[in-house]
């Protein structure tokens, strides 16, 4: 037995906008954004425009002009113009000027030999597998590992 998933509404009417192209249209806050996208072009006849902070905001020209100094979203924009304005604290929590203490010491480690994977199977009589190569060479070292397995016994 399946059940349908349930759909929930939203819990506020607060949670709904009024689209500024058509007053019929209640969107929730959440997708505002691509409502206008998709509404703006039926109404290319009104005089709307765009909040540069917000593309969310949309209104006539004159009242852009006032909106424009009082838009919630400017501060954003303010901080990015003036970041000399920021007050930044001296350091910060993820820097560490001093040096940390280490016994360990990567110069004093031997020095080891590269790994050579064709000499790791050599050495644990591991199955080459000759896929990928044409027949003459598949069949060349099929024949040399059934003979390094029969020389070690290990067939």
């Amino acid at each position: 037995m399946s059940q349908e998933p349930v759909k929930v509404a939203p819990s506020d009417k607060g949670d709904y906008l009024i689209c500024p192209f058509d007053e019929g249209h209640y969107i929730l806050s959440s997708r505002m954004a691509v409502h206008l996208v998709r509404c703006a072009p039926n109404h290319h006849g009104s005089k709307k425009v765009r909040c540069p902070f917000n593309i969310t905001h949309v209104c006539t020209i004159t009242e852009m002009k006032m909106h424009v100094n009082k838009c919630p979203n400017r501060s954003a924009f303010e901080e990015f113009v003036n970041p000399d304005r920021l007050t930044t604290p001296e350091t910060l929590p993820h820097e560490n000027k001093g040096e940390i203490e280490s016994s360990e010491n990567w110069d004093d480690e031997p020095d080891q030999p590269t790994y050579n994977p064709s000499a790791n199977c050599a050495q644990k009589f591991l199955i080459c597998n000759p896929q990928g190569n044409p027949p003459a060479v598949r069949r060349e070292i099929r024949e040399m590992e059934r003979l390094r397995f029969q020389r070690n016994q290990k067939f």
